[in-house]
C-alpha cells in the first residue's frame, strides 16, 4: 500500500540554480510588488496589462503579457504624454533577475541626489555594460553589422548594433535596437528570450542589467520552473531551509543596488502581477 500522502508526491522543491540566464523566467510578480512598494508611484491597467507611473508621469513600467512578446516594457518620456525618449523591453520568458536589475536601478536613481545619476549612477560609477561582462570572462566579437559579447559556455550574448537606425524607427520597434540581450541553448532552435534597449537608455541601467546578466551567482526556482530543454546546461543544488534568508529573498533581485519589495495583499498572489485595477495613487 502507498502510504505517502498527496502533498508528497506533488512536492516541488525549491533550488538553486546556474548560470541565471538558462534559469527560466521565475516569478514576475516580484517585480511588481517592487514597484508596490513604492508609495509615491502610481499604477492603472489596460486591456494589455498593468502599467506603474513614476512621479512625475513621465517613465512607464509596464507588465504586457497579452502584448506581442509579453513581458515587461519600461518608457521614459520628454515629459507627460511627450514623446519618448528611450524604451527597453524584457520578453515573456526573460529570468525575473535581469528585469528587476533594470527596474530597482531606474527607481534608485530617480530617487537620487546626484546630479547626473543616469549615466553614471547615484554612486557616480563609471562602469560601462561591456566591462561589467568582461569581468565574468565574456568573451568578445566584431562582425560588419554589431560589436557582441558571449558568456564562456556561449549560450548568452549581448550585442551592440553598429550602424545607424532612424530614432523613431527604433522607438516604434520597427528596426533593432541600439543593444540587445539574450540566451538560447543553440543556434538551430534560436533565441528562447531576448530584452532590447534603445540608443538613448541610460548606460548606468545597461550596466546593473549586465551584471544580473553575467552573474554567477544561483537563483532560487522550483524544480519544475526550470525549463527541461535547459537542463542539460545549468548547475542544480538543493535550496536552503524554508527560515534562511536567501528563501526569504529568493524573488529579489540580486543586484547590490535592489530595494526590499513590500509583503503582497492577499489578492496579488500568484504567478503575475496584480490583476488589474482602477488609477490610483499609493
Amino acid at each position: 500500500m502507498n502510504t505517502q500522502q498527496p502533498d508528497e508526491e506533488h512536492t516541488d522543491p525549491q533550488v538553486l540554480v546556474s548560470p541565471v540566464y538558462l534559469a527560466g523566467r521565475g516569478d514576475p510578480a516580484a517585480i511588481g510588488n517592487a514597484q508596490y512598494a513604492h508609495r509615491d508611484w502610481g499604477w492603472t491597467s489596460t486591456e494589455a496589462g498593468q502599467v506603474f507611473v513614476s512621479p512625475h508621469h513621465n517613465i512607464h513600467i509596464a507588465y504586457l503579457p497579452h502584448s506581442r512578446d509579453g513581458g515587461w516594457r519600461i518608457t521614459r518620456y520628454h515629459e507627460p504624454l511627450g514623446m519618448p525618449v528611450w524604451s527597453a523591453s524584457f520578453s515573456r520568458n526573460t529570468p525575473t533577475e535581469i528585469t528587476s536589475a533594470f527596474t530597482n536601478a531606474l527607481v534608485e536613481c530617480l530617487e537620487s541626489d546626484h546630479p547626473h545619476p543616469w549615466h553614471f549612477g547615484p554612486n557616480n560609477e563609471i562602469t560601462l555594460p561591456a566591462d561589467a561582462l568582461a569581468e565574468h570572462g565574456w568573451l568578445t566579437e566584431h562582425t560588419d553589422m554589431d560589436l557582441s559579447q558571449h558568456s564562456p559556455d556561449g549560450r548568452a550574448y549581448f550585442s551592440q548594433r553598429d550602424y545607424d537606425v532612424d530614432d523613431y524607427t527604433e522607438l516604434k520597434g520597427d528596426g533593432r535596437a541600439m543593444w540587445t540581450m539574450y540566451a538560447r541553448i543553440d543556434g538551430v532552435d534560436g533565441e528562447r528570450w531576448h530584452a532590447d534597449f534603445t540608443s538613448c537608455t541610460p548606460l548606468y541601467l545597461l550596466t546593473e542589467t549586465a551584471r544580473a546578466f553575467s552573474s554567477t551567482e544561483p537563483v532560487e526556482r522550483p524544480r519544475s520552473g526550470i525549463p527541461e530543454r535547459n537542463l542539460p546546461y545549468v548547475t542544480i543544488t538543493p535550496a536552503p531551509g524554508p527560515d534562511s534568508d536567501r528563501r526569504r529573498s529568493a524573488a529579489l533581485a540580486r543586484t547590490p543596488h535592489a530595494h526590499p519589495a513590500a509583503a503582497p495583499p492577499p489578492s496579488r498572489t500568484g504567478s503575475d502581477p496584480a490583476p488589474p485595477v482602477p488609477f490610483r495613487r499609493r
